[in-house]
């Protein structure tokens, strides 16, 4: 089931919070198997128990078997996403889709084979989306493959999408993959890996299952990738007029589509005496280039005292590599329909004791989120509350000990990011993003309203946009404090059943506050502040997954 997937990803987990499927899978690692990780006969065939109001059957395309009974074959639901966003980019977590002013579409579907332990999914990806003109921010992130926009043209790709061919070998499997990852317990945001960038290609090999043992039971996965540059990368430089505004963005070709190789993995444990509690770690080490032969994807995983052997310790003779770090958990309160999640991550090793004890929270970032659920009288009723919060800002700390160091960022020039978006939280690099809402079920059908609020590049604001400052002289973090670039709003959200259309709608009505750091080029000064450029606009989602 991939990443994403509207409704039917939520429904699993929600499956989950009402006692309804197995409570030892962690959610830590997805997508999920439903086949083998829940022992569903297939993934998107009618199920009266995650479903109950759904009565039609769609087995005639999902258990058809042939050629002497060995071979399945399924054919999967057709995914389209239609988005609009009226004023600027708004919107993460969307794999191929970019951040795009005005209309974007995007669809996807294929084929899954299963012959005896091999299975081969086919599901291509296919995005338009028109990409239109909004005002360039005064300044861009420096260290980061990360625009604010793909170019100044429309845009259109087409890749192999959440496609695999895997050989299983009991709870294990191993395989060639491009399907996006999540990897932490987060819903909203994931600190290390989410599906806000286009799946990369990679080979791994994970558990397809929780395996119990006398001490609980684990998940796991590793993988081995190659990540791309987004063509539009070094940016240009920004102007020197008033106010300030960065050229336009414009493709620049580069010898390698390639600009580093990651080895990263992850692991979740609940032991056996706390059933319900999942803890876990992921480790991703990216090294410049390419790997010269496969035996290179083992050989930058090795730990190094403060350094040694990476370029960055006493001595520089190593590979240099780039490293994030976090550790996480998950607590399901079965009884009580329920749970809260957290991760911490750091992107920067402490050299010693004395560091770690004096400047705990140097290069961390960190996300935490609580949801319950309440049964509510008459058939499969069901309100659901939830909040998370996102902080990747960095900690104090790092403005005097790396000045213009953010999360995210230090990788060579173009951090953690594929094709040109950040590989962790979709809000990007020195951002922070609260969230709330509840959603009112009753079998396929589901209500939402949402509250939501980020905050955008608190470093860049901090560091680099050098028209806030008010006193530089004296003390060069005496800034405007007043221009902080903020979205927050409401979304409207639906889901609906028609036959086999799964329709989802979503209307949010945002309010931007101080957009890009600007000051409103006809505003007067009032007692407080100079006004910023402050405005409404309204984005707004169609999806649909239809099932054969």
């Amino acid at each position: 089931m991939p990443v994403g997937l509207p409704y039917f990803e939520d429904a699993l987990r929600r499956a989950q919070l009402l006692e309804k499927v197995d409570s030892n899978v962690s959610f830590n690692i997805r997508p999920i198997d439903p086949i083998r990780a829940f022992r569903r006969p297939t993934s998107f065939a009618a199920d009266s128990l995650l479903f109950p109001s759904d009565k039609l059957n769609y087995a005639k395309w999902a258990e058809n078997k042939f050629w002497k009974n060995r071979l399945q074959y399924t054919i999967l639901p057709v995914y389209t996403h239609t988005q609009f966003n009226k004023h600027h980019p708004y919107g993460w977590n969307d794999g191929l889709r970019i951040p795009n002013k005005g209309l974007q579409q995007y669809i996807s579907g294929g084929v899954y084979l299963k012959a005896g332990p091999l299975e081969v999914q086919i599901r291509p990806e296919y995005l338009w989306a028109q990409n239109s003109d909004f005002q360039n921010p005064p300044f861009r992130a420096l260290g980061i493959d990360n625009p604010d926009r793909m170019g100044t043209k429309p845009y259109s790709v087409a890749n192999t999408g959440q496609s695999f061919a895997k050989l299983h070998l009991g709870p294990l499997a191993i395989g060639y993959s491009t399907e996006n990852l999540w990897w932490g317990p987060g819903i909203n945001n994931s600190i290390g890996l989410g599906n806000n960038a286009p799946g990369f290609r990679h080979g791994t090999i994970h558990t397809n299952r929780p395996i119990k043992t006398r001490y609980g039971t684990f998940e796991a996965q590793m993988v081995g990738a190659k990540l791309e540059r987004s063509g539009f990368h070094p940016y240009p430089t920004t102007s020197s007029n008033w106010p300030p505004i960065s050229a336009d963005i414009q493709p620049v070709a580069a010898a390698s589509k390639f600009h580093t190789f990651v080895n990263a993995m992850t692991f979740s444990y609940q032991p056996k005496w706390t059933p319900g509690l999942f803890m876990g770690f992921t480790r991703i080490v990216q090294a410049p280039g390419e790997p010269r032969n496969p035996a290179d994807y083992f050989n930058i995983i090795y730990l190094g005292y403060r350094g040694e052997q990476t370029g960055s310790g006493p001595t520089a003779n190593g590979l240099n590599r780039n490293q994030i770090v976090s550790v996480y958990g998950r607590y399901l309160f079965k009884e009580s329909h329920a749970e809260v999640y957290f991760e911490m991550g750091r992107e920067d090793s402490w050299w010693d004791l004395e560091d770690l004890i004096t400047s705990p929270a140097y290069t961390t970032a960190w996300m935490a989120g609580a949801k319950k659920i309440y049964v509510l009288p008459g058939k499969d009723k069901w309100l659901q509350l939830y909040g998370e919060m996102t902080k990747i800002q960095a900690p104090v700390s790092n403005y005097s000990r790396s000045f213009g160091y953010s999360f995210y960022t230090g990788a060579y020039g173009y951090g953690w990011t594929h094709k040109g978006q950040v590989l962790g939280a979709g809000i990007g690099p020195g951002s922070n993003m609260n969230t709330a809402g509840i959603v009112l079920g009753k079998g396929m059908e589901t209500f939402g309203l949402h509250a939501e609020r980020v905050v955008y590049n608190e470093d860049m604001l901090y560091t680099r946009i050098n028209y806030l400052r008010l006193n530089p002289t004296v003390n060069p973090m005496f800034i405007d404090d007043s221009k902080h670039y903020v979205d927050w709003g409401f979304m409207l959200t639906h889901h609906t059943q028609y036959g086999k259309f799964n329709l989802g709608y979503r209307l949010h009505l945002l309010r931007t506050y101080n957009f890009q750091w600007n000051y409103d080029p006809y505003g007067a000064a009032g007692p407080f502040r100079f006004p910023g450029i402050n405005l409404w606009s309204v984005n707004a989602d169609v999806s649909m997954v239809y099932r054969f």
